[in-house]
């Protein structure tokens, strides 16, 4: 069905409403979900957890919360609008994948990993989509058996090539092995060319949200500063942002693929028609 004539209809405005407590749900959820799990799966592997992570107090839902409700009711709306009626599988499935890459996110920016139990959760629901696409004859979200596959490994190996590029450049990882496993995740649901697009999403992401950060730092700096100064502090951002995590940018590309799964096709496939493709 049409956007516009799902939109039209009693059960398209039922769903969207449904959405506002079902988003909010789910942001509580996550919160709840995010301040119960063991500690272990907010560090790395053998590390001594901090004294945060013991409280059980990690996010509250008067902060974290809130911006999680209203990220969670605009992305379950805008799924519902792509998948409406006869796709409710489809919701139900990408719903799920919204929240637990929320929570990635969430996790990610907080204390630098990506727990490995939400990325498997992620992978798990994305192998059912994807096994229910083909078998029904659906082939939205791919049309031959082997697209998620070779997404997978499109995906994982972006993100291990630019961490390749990372270790030559700085001499360190450019990133932890967490998003080369939420990256196979993804690939596993978005599959071929669809990892492309999202890779795409998530590199324009990460640079437009780096020369934001960059010209930020360069306002805020003081005018007496000497020019040789001001371009070993610019340098010093270059190098700490090469560290920072780069798994919302891989959960922005995720959900912006899901929610705008028409438009990043219609663009795309509009942008390939110019070179004859």
């Amino acid at each position: 069905m049409q956007i516009l004539d799902y939109l039209q209809t009693t059960g398209g405005i039922l769903w969207l409403v449904a959405c506002l407590p079902l988003g909010v749900f789910l942001a509580w959820l996550a919160v709840w979900v995010i301040n119960k799990v063991p500690a272990s799966w907010l560090c790395d592997y053998g590390e001594t957890p901090a004294p945060e992570l013991l409280t059980g107090s990690r996010v509250s839902f008067r902060r974290e919360g809130i911006l999680l409700s209203v990220l969670s009711v605009l992305c379950l709306a805008l799924c519902r609008v792509q998948f409406n009626q006869g796709f409710d599988v489809y919701f139900i499935g990408l719903a799920g994948i919204i929240f637990f890459a929320l929570m990635i996110a969430v996790c990610d920016l907080k204390y630098m990993i990506i727990p490995d139990q939400f990325t498997a959760a992620v992978g798990i629901i994305a192998v059912g989509l994807s096994i229910y696409d083909i078998a029904r004859g659906f082939r939205i979200l791919h049309f031959v058996w082997w697209s998620p596959l070779l997404g997978a490994v499109i995906g994982a190996g972006a993100m291990l090539l630019i961490d390749f590029i990372g270790m030559l450049v700085y001499k360190k990882e450019g990133m932890g092995f967490g998003d080369v496993k939420l990256f196979a995740a993804v690939g596993l649901l978005t599959g071929f060319p669809g990892t492309v697009y999202a890779f795409l999403i998530s590199l324009l992401t990460a640079t437009v949200c780096f020369l934001v950060i960059l010209a930020a730092a360069r306002r805020t700096s003081r005018p007496a500063e000497a020019e040789e100064e001001t371009e070993e502090s610019e340098q010093e951002i270059l190098t700490a942002q090469s560290y920072l995590a780069f798994g919302p940018y891989i959960t922005v590309a995720l959900i912006g693929y899901i929610v705008l799964f028409d438009a990043v096709h219609f663009l795309a496939n509009s942008y390939l028609e110019l070179f004859h493709f």
